[in-house]
């Protein structure tokens, strides 16, 4: 039976406009409907309980669902927490605000200009595709603000980027660098669905597909010609397709992993990026968003996966520095992107005079140490 704790505030799950929410019960381990984030931001909602800093407030989570909600007012709080088109709700004027992973405005991650291929292409083409997807969003969002501030009608409702987090990540003891199996490791999809074959994305792919598949190709190409190197590859049917069983041999491996690599999603931004520093590894990824949890992350950025082998071995042949990064991402995780952490933010932008108890931007930056390693 789930444990049943008072609250101050009452909290949702929301699928689709015309269903009703779902009451959320965010102390029960196995809450009505699970869409990836539930555990993660359980925590979080858990931890804004604990401060009883705020109250009286009604909570609606949602993975996607931009259109509409059950109920409005300014003791309304919206999560959107899967959005992978960057849009503004268009029931952000009607709440008090909006929480968001992923945010409102999509990067290009790349130059398909001075750095010219297949994959980069691609990646403008979704940039642009999502461009026009989330643009009207904006221009209301704009209009919106411009007449608030011309007619002296108040405050505009605030949009706030938060992390993604992870998906059903265990509590493990943090094993130190030294003592782990395995060099690197990746676990995840190429494709999750499949593709009609009169589709475009079947015969020339989409960025996740070539970035994934240029990321695996090199993995494979350092196995073979370097056996003492170990690494682990498992490839899944897709992000939501994980048993409970497999979910606690991926944490378990993760924990046992001195290099977790990062390979774009539809997004850049992923969970396994929060997944890696939480457990310690030593993170490389590709371009990331401007965030405030993500500015200055101890994150190893690469260009090129074929450049792989370059930066994989100037990790493990330099062991003060794995060393060194192992810290800083465990102290990353719990100082920027941790469940309290983020509770508090949370609190502190729905009540600003509440004291935070996290001093979550205050960690020294330490993107500079990335530059180092990417290879020209």
């Amino acid at each position: 039976m789930p444990v049943m704790n008072a609250v101050c505030n009452q909290y949702f799950i929301h699928i689709r406009k015309g269903q009703k929410p779902i009451p959320w019960n965010i102390y029960d381990s196995n809450p009505p409907v699970q869409f990836g984030l539930t555990d993660y931001f359980g925590k979080v909602f858990q931890a804004i309980e604990k401060s009883s800093a705020i109250s009286g407030l009604v909570f609606y989570i949602t993975w996607d669902e931009i259109d509409e909600l059950p109920t409005y007012g300014d003791n309304v709080v919206v999560f959107v927490v899967g959005d992978e088109w960057y849009r503004i709700p268009k029931y952000f004027h009607k709440v008090r605000a909006v929480f968001k992973c992923l945010g409102t405005r999509p990067i290009l991650g790349c130059n398909p200009i001075f750095q010219p291929s297949l994959l980069n292409l691609l990646t403008l083409i979704q940039f642009l595709r999502i461009l026009i997807v989330c643009l009207p969003g904006l221009v209301r969002y704009q209009l919106h603000k411009l007449n608030s501030w011309f007619s002296g009608t108040g405050r505009v409702t605030p949009i706030y980027d938060i992390p993604l987090g992870y998906k059903n990540s265990k509590d493990l003891p943090i094993k130190p660098l030294e003592t782990r199996l395995y060099d690197t490791y990746f676990s995840g999809s190429i494709l999750h669905t499949t593709l009609p074959i009169w589709s475009l994305k079947r015969w020339l792919g989409t960025p996740k597909i070539i970035a994934r598949k240029l990321m695996i190709s090199s993995l494979k190409k350092l196995q073979a010609k370097n056996r003492n190197l170990h690494i682990e590859l498992s490839i899944t049917a897709g992000y939501h397709n994980r048993t409970n069983k497999e979910e606690r041999s991926y944490c378990e491996t993760m924990m046992d992993t001195k290099i977790c690599v990062v390979p774009r999603g539809t997004s850049f931004e992923t969970t396994r990026l929060f997944e890696g520093m939480k457990y310690g590894c030593v993170v490389v990824a590709e371009a990331l968003p401007q965030r405030w949890y993500l500015d200055g992350a101890p994150i190893i950025q690469i260009k090129d996966w074929r450049d792989w082998e370059k930066v994989l071995e100037r990790l493990l042949n330099n062991q003060q520095l794995m060393a060194e990064m192992h810290q800083k991402s465990l102290k990353w995780w719990q100082h920027k992107c941790s469940e309290a952490v983020v509770a508090d933010y949370v609190v502190e932008k729905l009540d600003g005079s509440v004291k935070l108890r996290n001093k979550y931007r205050k960690l020294s930056p330490v993107s500079n140490l990335s530059i180092s390693l990417t290879p020209p």
